[in-house]
């Protein structure tokens, strides 16, 4: 009999999360009413949640770094604290060409944030530069912000071969790559 009431109480519980849930959601995310659909519906609905969020990161990122002069690396709000930040910020005039390089490097792996003026190409040709000096390509975000500016997040892997040893060298040479591709 404790069975049969844990089990109901379990069942009377879920359902009563899966209405709450429904009820945070637009309308527009849950089709139907059933677990699966509510489930589901949460899970793109959180998606899109995410892809705002960094929308406005990347929006705030791109504010901040207009704002910080070249010559020494920079803080973001929101994105870094001292204690968190190892990386480099390498940018350059605010012109047609201008690129702004973020680089954190931690055991290996780096994360990197490059705002830049989009060009016809230009993301194939840096992730084939980025593999020809060993830097493995995990993971890549792409944040469209006023065009034709653009935002890319990209996590990196840095292989045995890689002869980059700094994130200030990785932003260095992610900004040369990128300098050069914008001027051709």
């Amino acid at each position: 009999m404790t069975h049969i009431a844990v089990e109901r109480n379990r069942r009377r519980l879920m359902n009563c999360h899966l209405a709450t849930l429904r009820s945070l959601m637009p309308p527009s995310f849950v089709q139907r009413g059933d677990q699966a659909s509510i489930v589901g519906g949460a899970i793109e609905f959180v998606k899109e949640l995410e892809q705002h969020l960094l929308s406005l990161r990347a929006q705030k990122w791109l504010q901040a770094s207009v704002s910080v002069s070249s010559s020494a690396p920079a803080l973001h709000d929101g994105f870094f604290t001292s204690s968190q930040y190892m990386g480099y910020s390498q940018s350059q005039e605010e012109d047609a060409t201008a690129v702004d390089v973020e680089a954190t490097l931690v055991q290996g792996h780096v994360n990197l944030k490059v705002a830049a003026q989009r060009r016809r190409g230009q993301l194939v040709r840096a992730m084939a530069a980025m593999e020809e000096l060993r830097l493995s390509i995990l993971h890549l975000n792409i944040t469209t912000l006023e065009p034709p500016s653009t935002l890319y997040y990209i996590n990196l892997k840095m292989e045995e071969e890689c002869k980059l040893e700094t994130a200030d060298e990785v932003a260095t040479a992610v900004h040369q790559i990128f300098s050069y591709i914008n001027t051709c």
